[in-house]
């Protein structure tokens, strides 16, 4: 898979850019600030549909053109194993409220969100990947969310349809613990929620039955001594695979609490990814080092992962993971990164990016809201 251009306008720094992409490994380099990561936040939100560090859409249109009512358009082109495809994201600031207007469309196509994810299969490592090791469960799940969702096969449905289902049970868990509803309001909505929840469970069952040992695989080839093992910590138990009666089984043990606590405590929602190193859960004893290897060897294990799934190599992006790398580690991650048909790193030091790298790689100068390509 290969995103061949890029396309912006009134997008974070960018007033307007159009850049060609090229296969293989691509050194986005710059001063801090410059917009090295903006540059990967576009390209990941053309491959999940939404950026993954804006908390409201109407951050990602520059100031002046938010402010006059503007809009922002984010664009590009890919080249996968079965044809070409057209992207286009625009964010409509018009109207009195601060609420962006986003418009999807795919091959010129209007698109919802959800159905344009996967059009474009990228994987992006961070520096705040950190936090899948020391963060929230939330953050866990979201990994294995977005990762599943560009799998295709219909997963971010039954997921929007398990949140719907689950937001309107814990309405009426709420009413019923205030009183004003009764238990036998309940059954329609159990039978839902055990028919979609089994349907997540399901497909996050099978990615980590090959996950789990790919993560392993990823850890040894990154030279790691200890052993990292990664497994799905489910509330809803289950012996072969998680079904709609396994689910319906752990609701009916579990109801005498969730009536008190007003909401749902089993299901997909509530299940973690349990890291261990040597035995031992990361999150309470692994060393900054050590998590930093970890989260990595989840992002590789993802993209290989998501390479057999679609029988095509997703793209692979790298926003400034090599600081906090010696040199060892930042020769594996690139060599790592590199097998992929197509990788873009940001870097503000270009002494960071081994020298066995710097010959065949392209170079991207980011400055002042540009981007231009430079001959070493």
């Amino acid at each position: 898979m290969h995103l061949t251009s890029l396309e912006l306008a009134n997008f974070r720094s960018y007033r307007e850019l159009d850049v060609s992409l090229q296969t293989g490994l691509t050194i986005a380099h710059g001063s801090n600030g410059a917009g090295k990561s903006n540059l990967l936040e576009a390209a990941y939100l053309l491959a999940i549909g939404k950026s993954y560090r804006a908390s409201v859409e109407r951050e990602l249109v520059t100031w002046d053109a938010a402010a006059a009512g503007g809009y922002a358009i984010i664009g590009g082109h890919v080249t996968r194993a079965d044809g070409e495809v057209e992207l286009r994201v625009g964010l409509d600031c018009a109207g009195a409220t601060n609420a962006v207007a986003k418009r999807i469309r795919v091959n010129g196509v209007a698109k919802r969100a959800a159905d344009m994810v996967g059009a474009l299969g990228a994987v992006l490592f961070t520096a705040e990947d950190i936090d899948l090791v020391f963060g929230s469960p939330q953050g866990r799940r979201r990994y294995l969310d977005i990762m599943l969702a560009q799998f295709g096969g219909g997963y971010v449905h039954s997921l929007q349809r398990y949140q719907r289902v689950l937001t309107q049970r814990n309405a009426l868990l709420r009413a019923i613990r205030e009183g004003r509803a009764s238990d036998n309001e309940l059954a329609y909505w159990d039978d839902s929620l055990c028919t979609e929840g089994a349907a997540v469970l399901g497909a996050r069952y099978d990615a980590m039955e090959r996950l789990a040992p790919l993560v392993a695989e990823a850890f040894d080839r990154l030279e790691a001594i200890d052993s990292l093992a990664v497994t799905y910590s489910a509330t809803v138990p289950f012996q072969e695979r998680p079904t709609a009666e396994t689910f319906a089984g752990a609701l009916a043990r579990a109801h005498g609490a969730e009536r008190g606590a007003g909401m749902t405590l089993v299901g997909p929602h509530r299940d973690d990814l349990k890291i261990t190193m040597n035995g031992i859960e990361m999150a309470k004893h692994a060393s900054r080092g050590q998590a930093r290897l970890a989260a990595l060897g989840l992002r590789v294990a993802e993209a290989r992962l998501m390479e057999e799934r679609r029988e095509d190599p997703p793209v692979v992006l790298l926003d400034d993971v090599l600081s906090e790398l010696d040199g060892r580690r930042r020769t594996l991650v690139l060599e790592e990164a590199a097998r992929n048909h197509q990788t873009i790193v940001t870097t503000a030091d270009m002494g960071q990016v081994p020298a066995s790298f710097l010959e065949d790689a392209h170079r991207l100068r980011v400055e002042g809201g540009t981007v231009e390509y430079e001959t070493a």
